[in-house]
């Protein structure tokens, strides 16, 4: 598993609260620009990572939140980030959805049934629901373990 940096934690909550706040019905409307997003964690442009022009070194940071939310078994949080010419994400989302597993990651739907997922969970504000989602991921992880030591098992003894 892995660990949020300081940064990716607030990047994190700022997600999480779009999120929170949004409609179910109207998901897209959580989502958020990458240059107003990075504003937003960084208003004043002090760090490297969201400073103009530097953009590219936010995207390996929202691909590590996704990594994170897909580890603690939620939808992908960084699907809220667009370009806001497009209104779509860019193009590094579908690459790492394509390797968390996802299938038909490169379909024009998926990108939307994140962003649903994203809107209909975190706005759920539901502790049993966050409960289940992290419960869940600790069953497979244990079940990948006891699956592991079978095989361990059955194997046959070295000679000596």
């Amino acid at each position: 598993m892995i660990t949020l940096t300081r940064i990716e934690r607030d990047m994190h909550r700022l997600l999480r609260s779009l999120a929170t706040a949004g409609d179910p019905a109207d998901p897209r409307s959580s989502c958020i620009g990458y240059k107003e997003f990075a504003q937003r964690i960084d208003p004043h442009g002090l760090d490297p990572y969201t400073s103009q022009g530097q953009m590219r070194g936010l995207y390996p940071k929202l691909g590590h939140i996704s990594v994170y939310e897909h580890q603690h078994g939620r939808p992908l949080l960084s699907a809220l980030v667009i370009r806001k010419a497009t209104g779509r994400p860019g193009d590094g989302f579908a690459e790492l959805a394509s390797q968390l597993g996802f299938e038909a990651a490169e379909d024009e739907g998926f990108w939307e049934h994140q962003v649903e997922k994203t809107v209909r969970f975190w706005s759920a504000d539901d502790p049993v629901m966050l409960m289940d989602s992290a419960m869940d991921r600790v069953m497979k992880e244990l079940g990948d373990i006891k699956r592991a030591v079978r095989r361990l098992a059955a194997r046959p003894a070295a000679l000596p």
